[in-house]
């Protein structure tokens, strides 16, 4: 352990105890007396206790090492600990209730498919239709709600990234955890002290460009960024994927035309939407349920605009809730809609022959097993064992 890290770990002692828990996921410090950790997709306040001086000593501390200020000009820091954990902080008199830090854990295991299928968080074909996705390379967003595991699952889809490709990873904070051999991570940097320095995914995004990527891959887009994005993606750089905060498939599509105005691209707003509408191919949603459980709940379709310019979207598969137990636990089914992608021909090609229309139709206890025969000799159907979910961290 580095000199630094025993340094942090001193002054983080009162949670030392959640940093070692790998099934806490994340430590939320809303003040000296205020200490919440998310296990199992759920939060407990817990009962550790800081002084203030102590926390700011331990936010200033992480600042040094990361060479990043922190500071009454500059309040706010964006920073990782040692073991790769995504650090928040904001001092007062912006956080209130004194220095604030949120700890987003980092998770130890590599993650797998096949922990989501054992827990539910998708189904087998809606597996292999992801595989088949990045295979053929689509352009994919993944959407979702603030810890509904976003990053996570971007993860678990690029590593369908074929090894022989070379990716190009950008990051505001890095968090991506891809598997394969020819990676190039570029990592945005703020300000320094004096108000210089800054490069922003946009300046990444160009040199990207530049670095001969097969894919690019765009932790996620916050601002203006996504419309050069989407111009890279609709001119030759083919099964790039990225993340945004959204809900649902319509939504992801209106927050990426919002994101491209904050550009001051200058153009009329249905040529935006044009330009969102033919980058992307498909939109992948994940949800934290109130039960704590994280799933996917939309695999659809980007179809082009229709006859008034407004976006269009088919889902594939979407999950349904059915019922919840009395210990609060969501029931439910991934559904397929019965309706083929129009690039199910691009699937085909790719080398995914079971993707056919029968692919898509709705099961039923006669029809599921010749229906999914492929997909399960690729992926296990979800077992009753209760086994690591990478979604939650556990």
């Amino acid at each position: 352990m580095s000199m630094f890290s025993e340094s942090l770990r001193a002054f983080l002692k009162p949670v030392a105890a959640y940093l070692d828990d790998p099934a806490v996921t994340e430590i939320m410090i809303n003040g000296p007396a205020d200490v919440w950790i998310e296990k199992a997709g759920k939060l407990s306040k817990t009962a550790a206790v800081f002084t203030e001086e102590g926390l700011l000593a331990a936010a200033r501390n992480l600042s040094q090492f990361v060479g990043r200020p922190l500071s009454e000009e500059r309040p706010r820091l964006d920073a990782r600990l040692p073991d790769g954990s995504r650090v928040h902080v904001v001092l007062a008199p912006l956080a209130r209730k004194g220095t604030t830090v949120a700890i987003r854990k980092f998770a130890r295991d590599k993650l797998s498919i096949d922990s989501l299928l054992t827990a539910g968080a998708l189904s087998p074909r809606m597996a292999r239709l992801l595989d088949a996705m990045v295979g053929a390379r689509l352009n994919i967003v993944v959407s979702g709600g603030t810890g509904s595991g976003k990053t996570t699952l971007l993860n678990i889809v690029s590593r369908f990234i074929p090894d022989e490709e070379r990716i190009v990873t950008l990051e505001d904070a890095a968090e991506l955890q891809l598997q394969q051999p020819h990676i190039v991570s570029l990592e945005a940097r703020p300000p320094d002290k004096n108000g210089k320095g800054a490069i922003d995914i946009g300046e990444l995004l160009h040199s990207s460009l530049r670095l001969r990527p097969d894919r690019i891959v765009v932790g996620e887009v916050r601002g203006g960024e996504a419309f050069h994005l989407l111009q890279a993606m609709n001119t030759g750089h083919a099964g790039s994927l990225t993340t945004v905060h959204a809900n649902t498939p319509i939504d992801t599509l209106r927050k990426l035309e919002a994101l491209c105005l904050m550009s001051d691209v200058g153009l009329p707003l249905v040529a935006v939407r044009a330009s969102v509408a033919s980058a992307i191919q498909a939109v992948v949603c994940c949800e934290r349920f109130r039960d704590g459980t994280r799933k996917l709940t939309h695999i659809a379709e980007v179809l082009p605009l229709d006859a008034h310019g407004e976006y269009r979207i088919q889902n594939l598969f979407s999950f349904v809730p059915s019922s919840r137990d009395d210990d609060g636990h969501i029931h439910g089914a991934h559904v397929p809609s019965g309706v083929a992608p129009t690039f199910l021909q691009q699937l085909q090609l790719a080398g995914y022959a079971e993707m056919t229309p029968a692919f898509f139709e709705p099961a039923t206890p006669e029809t599921i097993a010749k229906k999914t025969e492929t997909a399960k000799a690729v992926y296990a159907e979800p077992s009753t064992q209760v086994t690591k979910n990478p979604l939650l961290g556990k």
